[in-house]
Formats: C-alpha cells, sequence, structure tokens
C-alpha cells in the first residue's frame, strides 16, 4: 500500500494521521512464500520537524503461517511490529539514501507494505515449533509423531561400528 503524504510534507510541524490497512498476502523469506494469515488496520503518525525531517510511527501485528521446522504442521506466528522511521524532506519531496531506504519512500509517497515487510524480515524467527516437545517426523515413514506412533525402527548406529557390524553377522547363528 503505498501512501501519499503530500499534506504532510507541505506544512513544517505538520503531524497527520493515517488509518492504514496493510494490501499484503504473503511474506517470501529465503526463497520461500509464506501467507499472511491476519493483519490489523492501523494509526500510523507522520510528521514533518521544520521542512527537513520526516518521522513516522506506528504500531501492528501481523500473523505468518509458518510450518514447524519439525513435524510441517502450520503454525501461525505473530509479528508485533513497530514502525520508526525517519527521512530527509527537500522542496517537499522525500529523498531515501540509496543504500539504505530507497524501497519504502519515493517522491511524495511512502511504501507502507514494504515497511511492514522489512519489520517481519527483520523479526523471523530462527526456528518454529508448533509446540516446545515437538516429537517431528518419523525418519524411516515419514509420519508426524505427534498425531500417530509408528513401529519403525529408528535405531542409529555410528558408522564407524559398521564393519564390527558386518563381522558379527558373519558369524550369526542361524
Amino acid at each position: 500500500m503505498r501512501l501519499d503524504i503530500y499534506k504532510t510534507l507541505a506544512h513544517k510541524g505538520k503531524t497527520e494521521e493515517y488509518q492504514v490497512t496493510p494490501e499484503i498476502t504473503e511474506v517470501s523469506h529465503t526463497g520461500a512464500t509464506y501467507p499472511i494469515c491476519d493483519r490489523q488496520p492501523f494509526e500510523l503518525f507522520v510528521s514533518n520537524e521544520g521542512g527537513t525531517n520526516l518521522f513516522i510511527k506506528g504500531e501492528t501485528t501481523v500473523s505468518v503461517m509458518i510450518p514447524c521446522d519439525r513435524c510441517l504442521s502450520d503454525v501461525s506466528v505473530e509479528f508485533p511490529i513497530t514502525i520508526s522511521e525517519s527521512f530527509q524532506i527537500k522542496d517537499e519531496m522525500i529523498v531515501t539514501d540509496p543504500e539504505e531506504n530507497s524501497d519504502l519512500a519515493e517522491g511524495k509517497e511512502i511504501d507502507v507494505d514494504r515497511i511492514l515487510m522489512n519489520e517481519i524480515q527483520l523479526h523471523w524467527p530462527d526456528k518454529v515449533l508448533c509446540r516446545t516437545d515437538c516429537k517431528g517426523l518419523c525418519p524411516v515413514c515419514g509420519k508426524n509423531r505427534n498425531i500417530t506412533e509408528c513401529d519403525c525402527d529408528r535405531t542409529v548406529l555410528d558408522p564407524r561400528m559398521a564393519k564390527f557390524l558386518d563381522v558379527f553377522d558373519q558369524f550369526k547363528e542361524v
């Protein structure tokens, strides 16, 4: 959602409040795309301070559906987002730093969805679990062990001992 803030840019010392409803429906992270399952409308405050600086502040919450790292069940992960951005103003236009925030604002518009996406990326969790005691998938048959137990032999043997097992198998009594 691109927000046109020409009124705020034209008046020094002016603070405007905007009701914003995010339009993003999915977020990309490390090559995968995840659906956004809940996004709330929120208030965004835009302040022109002295005609040289523009400050943007707001808070919202966005929920993203991410698969559990152990069992691949969908988990709704809530991202509390606090927006606090500042830009330079020159000739009633937003001036962005090409190395930092050039994709967040342009001319007299702010890209609110891009700001939200950056905040989600910044707070992405290292590990997502459906529950703390998630048992994950069976490495043999692939069943979700949280739902049903399987009778698969999951004994993990040390590969350095494989030759000894071969010797024992040769001398087994039939």
